[in-house]
């Protein structure tokens, strides 16, 4: 009988170490998978919607839209009253907001929001501009604007952000630039690269806290973070950026480097 209650205890803790193992072996690492739209935006007419505004025209708060590659020449405003809203790429790579030379590519004014998987670029001023509300942006390129690649300001609200996983690139002044001294910024498993400068902060800098991500830029003091850890300042090695392919090339210091074991930056 002792060896048969043995061999039933053995079984039952083999089952249990394979349980848990499967348990390790499924942990999303990297983009997690895309949430259920409400609203699907595709160029090609295959969906009811072709610009990312018109389904915001139609959406109610929390919605999720969805965007399917393509380049989308327009620019995106959530007033104070809306929201929030999900607006969610398909591939950073592929799907891109364009603002062809107007103030701000995205301007988010609620709060709640969360913009993903998106190239953002060509606002003559800011990338995403965020005068009011928590919002969070992840997995995003935020690139070539001809200010900041994201600005939190109070000049109208108290803006602040999530910022995670993104690479916020050659933006003509600094990547992001948070005036708000008072509600945190969080930047996480990003990286920051700039012509000029990265980090810009009005106040005591403790309301922008940086994690494990990569900082470079022409102006050293720019990158020296004031609360924050396991930051490191070295080239990404972008696969060819003077061409807009910011993936990593291999033996870049970002690959693997997130808090979660995937790859820093936004690819």
């Amino acid at each position: 009988m002792n060896r048969t209650a043995d061999r039933l205890l053995l079984v039952v803790l083999l089952l249990s170490a394979v349980a848990t193992l499967q348990c390790v072996n499924t942990r999303t690492i990297g983009r997690p998978p895309l949430p259920k739209a409400d609203f699907v935006v595709a160029q090609d007419g295959s969906t009811d919607y072709e610009t990312i505004g018109d389904a915001l025209d139609e959406a109610e708060a929390g919605a999720v839209i969805l965007v399917k590659p393509g380049v989308y020449e327009e620019v995106i405003e959530i007033e104070a009253d809306e929201g929030p809203f999900t607006i969610v790429g398909v591939d950073p790579a592929t799907t891109v907001i364009d603002a062809d030379g107007e103030y701000a590519a995205v301007t988010l004014k609620s709060s709640g929001n969360r913009i993903s998987g998106l190239t953002i670029k060509g606002g003559e001023s800011h990338g995403i501009y965020i005068p009011g509300g928590k919002q969070k942006v992840d997995y995003c390129l935020i690139i070539g604007n001809g200010d900041r690649g994201i600005y939190i300001s109070t000049m109208s609200g108290s803006g602040s952000a999530d910022i995670d996983h993104c690479t916020i690139a050659d933006n003509d002044v600094s990547s992001v630039y948070c005036a708000n001294r008072v509600d945190k910024t969080t930047i996480s498993n990003s990286i920051l690269t700039s012509r000029n400068r990265n980090l810009a902060w009005d106040g005591d800098g403790l309301n922008l806290v940086v994690n494990n991500s990569c900082l470079l830029s022409a102006d050293a003091g720019s990158d020296v973070v004031v609360s924050g850890s396991n930051n490191i300042r070295r080239d990404p090695k972008y696969k060819n950026p003077e061409s807009g392919d910011y993936r990593l090339k291999p033996g870049s210091p970002c690959l693997k480097a997130a808090a979660d074991g995937s790859n820093m930056g936004c690819f």
